[in-house]
């Protein structure tokens, strides 16, 4: 009889793992979806809010646990004051979003990556009409958009790329990219995702990948920063997707691969300022506004002659974004939910950290995922179209993940 039992229990062991190894040999192509899915949503439930930079206000005007319109609660210092998403409505994306599902289209047709073709079909959708809605046509105040316009924003390096691309507008390849502005800007660094479902499961070369990803942030930015902090995120979740990688473990092997001075400061700063926040100890954590006060104690004041400075740490700089971007991912990496809303209400560019955000939770092994059936699933405004999208890309072999 113990001899059934043993011969029984070591049947059932064989099965949970033959399971696994089945359960993981899909899970890349699982996790490369609802990363990207996790982003778009970081990046939705930031547009309410977005280039408001004071907390206390956000909090008193009742704050984001969900998706809201923008200007809502947006009534702070400096670039607070702005509506800069006209037309939009609760459950929409920013560009850092939009953008990133452009390249998801542009694949999807192609089945394949280029530069070129990306560059040309970002071009394509601005002379379409994408932002011809925007807050220096409409005004900050507009209810709607006019007949024949579309709502979008375009952000400063956009808007230099267009002027240069007036001058050469077939320009291909390197030339193309040199016309990018040399603006830095993290949310240049977050559209890359899309690429890896291409190969799904399939893992690909991680410098063919890395160099595909670094090539989307030309296709309106030629900075240094951004560019690094490409590289940097790609060989990050490149680990999570296909070797399993933890989250923290991910960023330090990456980090360490780079040898990067200012990427080795950026997550070193994050690093210790989780630390600090979570310590019981320390002063940090007894504060009401502890994040808001752990993202602008990273980096230095950005004077921009407005009434008061706004802090690096809070706006789109790399140098502050990105750090604050993985703080939130590594003191929240066991709740999303968490992350995503107080990421929301720091304000200030919490588009560019919201889907930065996403996408490393949502690359994550551990079961921390949200269900379909959950509210910014369902009432993200662009979600239904992308997973059709997605579903284009994926091999006919291929079972429906999704």
């Amino acid at each position: 009889m113990y001899r059934l039992v043993l011969f029984l229990l070591i049947i059932s062991i064989m099965q949970f793992v033959v399971k696994g190894v089945e359960a993981n040999a899909t899970s890349a192509l699982s996790r490369i979806q609802y990363s990207f899915k996790l982003g778009l949503i970081g990046d939705a439930l930031s547009l309410g809010g977005h280039y408001e930079y004071d907390a206390k206000k956000i909090k008193a005007s009742g704050g984001y646990a969900d998706y809201a319109k923008p200007g809502e609660a947006n009534n702070g210092i400096g670039w607070g004051t702005a509506n800069y998403h006209p037309g939009k409505v609760a459950g929409d994306m920013t560009d850092a979003g939009e953008v990133a599902v452009m390249l998801l289209k542009n694949i999807a047709e192609d089945k394949n990556y280029s530069f070129d073709s990306y560059a040309s079909f970002w071009k394509k959708q601005i002379d379409e009409g994408y932002g011809s809605c925007n807050f220096q046509s409409v005004g900050r105040d507009a209810k709607g958009c006019p007949p024949g316009t579309k709502p979008g924003y375009i952000n400063g390096g956009s808007r230099r790329t267009l002027q240069a691309l007036a001058s050469n507008p077939t320009a291909k390849g390197n030339a193309r990219k040199a016309l990018a502005a040399n603006v830095n800007c993290l949310i240049a660094a977050t559209h890359f995702l899309p690429l890896f479902l291409l190969a799904g499961d399939s893992k690909p070369d991680e410098e063919s990948i890395v160099a595909d990803a670094v090539s989307t942030v030309y296709i309106s930015h030629n900075n240094a920063d951004p560019v690094a902090a490409c590289e940097f995120l790609t060989r990050t979740l490149y680990r999570m997707f296909y070797n399993s990688m933890p989250l923290a473990d991910a960023l330090n092997f990456s980090a360490a691969k780079m040898n990067h001075q200012l990427i080795n400061k950026w997550l070193s700063d994050a690093q210790n300022k989780v630390t600090e926040a979570t310590d019981p100890n320390s002063a940090l954590s007894k504060e009401e506004f502890v994040d808001d006060i752990a993202i602008t104690s990273m980096s230095r004041l950005w004077d921009i002659g407005k009434s008061e400075p706004i802090k690096i740490g809070k706006a789109s700089p790399t140098e502050g974004a990105l750090p604050s971007a993985l703080y939130f991912s590594l003191k929240y990496k066991d709740n999303i939910e968490a992350g995503l809303i107080a990421n929301a209400n720091c304000g200030g560019d919490s588009a560019a950290r919201g889907i930065v955000i996403g996408m490393l939770l949502g690359a994550q092994t551990h079961p921390v995922h949200l269900p379909s059936t959950h509210r910014w699933m369902t009432g993200h405004n662009m979600m239904k179209k992308v997973e059709t999208l997605m579903e284009k890309l994926l091999p006919a072999s291929s079972s429906k993940e999704l």
